[in-house]
């Protein structure tokens, strides 16, 4: 939710540079900034996604690759399947 309050503000910002500009107001480089910051809102999340190529998921199993997260401190186990889909679950206290 914050972060479509954020996107929105950028647009409202980005659309009144652009107006601003356009009545000879305000140079084009602020427009130019804001867009290209609103750009990377937007598309910042599908960088970093799972990308699913149609067809049924394949199901993950464990591995044998364990880390302790180093935020967290606690262990770590990785999970993957044939499409190298990975998948950092919390292993559970012993």
């Amino acid at each position: 939710m914050l972060r479509n309050a954020i996107v929105g503000a950028f647009g409202v910002v980005f659309l009144l540079c652009v107006w601003g500009a356009a009545q000879g107001n305000a140079p084009w480089g602020a427009p130019i900034v804001f867009g290209v910051l609103l750009a990377l809102l937007v598309f910042e999340r599908q960088r970093y996604s799972t990308r699913v190529e149609g067809g049924p998921r394949e199901p993950l199993v464990p591995t044998r690759e364990r880390f302790i997260d180093p935020e967290s401190g606690r262990p770590i186990q990785v999970w993957t399947n044939a499409r190298g889909e990975r998948r950092y679950v919390e292993e559970p206290p012993a």
